[in-house]
């Protein structure tokens, strides 16, 4: 998680912001417009797992070229990767030419553009956004989950938040409360030290807070709940928590309120693929895990042609 700034808000102000429906809402939906991409994060982590590669485009995530099973030896799996990225960009290459297709592969590509689309800028812009999504085991976190997640919705609800945040934490940490990442947050929430001392948690040597679930919980309930005061929306502050508020706060005062311009428009070296579909994703980890404990969501539509390399 990138390093973040919070903007001090009155206790009344984020009350009034939030309103009536953000405190009887306990389920996010997917906005339209998503579902595509939402379908295939929950591949990610439902069907596929670490040692596979999906490989698709960077913007249209239901464009999957090929998925491939790669070798189990670090070195082996990085040249097969390699090797299938480099077989896709050049029948993409090919095709961006105006020759026909001459082989299974461009057939296939061929056959996953839209008619619209099938002229050689397309193909030779698609070229260089290729890429390939690791597959993601998401069974230890949904293990660990069981021991904090009653807990959490229960925090949550107090607070009058949605209880579908309560699956962050799979996004963030994997559920564990001993994970620490290379830029310093930890904890279930992955919490910075700036989260933490604003929020009041101690960060002395064997007792930092950010790892005990309870207290962390409800630090990250108090931004979650500024973040939607500022933001006006779930989509949003989501984001934000990803992205960090400031940043948020500037695509919105450049593009607006709605989430799905705000995604497609704003663009920074900082706000790249990985913020641009954390809404998405954690819509996806909070379908996959929610039908894992036998609630039912919204599940959105698989997108087709997945089939192996």
């Amino acid at each position: 998680m990138s390093q973040r700034i919070w903007l001090p808000i009155g206790l009344a102000l984020a009350l009034m912001m939030l309103g009536s429906s953000a405190k009887a809402s306990t389920q996010l939906v997917v906005p339209n417009g998503l579902q595509e991409d939402v379908s295939f994060w929950e591949q990610v982590f439902s069907k596929y797992g670490p040692d596979d590669c999906i490989f698709h485009d960077r913007d249209h995530l239901n464009v999957i070229y090929a998925v491939k099973h790669l070798p189990s030896a670090p070195v082996q799996k990085v040249f097969a990767a390699h090797r299938a990225l480099e077989s896709i960009r050049n029948a993409l290459v090919h095709l961006a030419s105006g020759e026909e297709a001459h082989n299974d592969l461009e057939r296939r590509i061929v056959g996953l553009t839209d008619v619209r689309l099938r002229y050689p800028a397309y193909y030779r812009f698609a070229a260089s956004n290729v890429r390939c999504q690791r597959g993601v085991d998401l069974q230890p976190s949904l293990s660990r989950s069981k021991l904090h997640l009653r807990m959490v919705k229960r925090v949550l609800a107090e607070q009058k938040l949605p209880v579908d945040l309560a699956y962050l934490p799979h996004l963030e940490s994997g559920y564990n409360p001993l994970a620490k990442s290379r830029v310093g947050a930890r904890g279930i929430w992955q919490l910075m030290p700036a989260t933490a001392r604003l929020y009041h948690l101690p960060m002395g040597h064997g007792a930092d807070q950010r790892s005990n679930p309870l207290r962390s919980t409800r630090a990250a309930a108090e931004m979650l709940q500024s973040f939607f005061a500022q933001t006006g929306s779930w989509p949003l502050a989501i984001t934000a928590f990803n992205y960090g508020i400031n940043g948020t706060m500037r695509a919105i005062k450049r593009y607006g309120r709605d989430y799905l311009t705000v995604r497609e428009k704003h663009h920074t070296s900082v706000f790249g693929f990985a913020s641009r579909n954390y809404y998405p994703s954690f819509l996806a980890v909070r379908n996959v895990a929610a039908r894992q404990e036998g609630l039912a969501v919204m599940a959105p539509r698989d997108p087709e042609g997945d089939r192996p390399f």
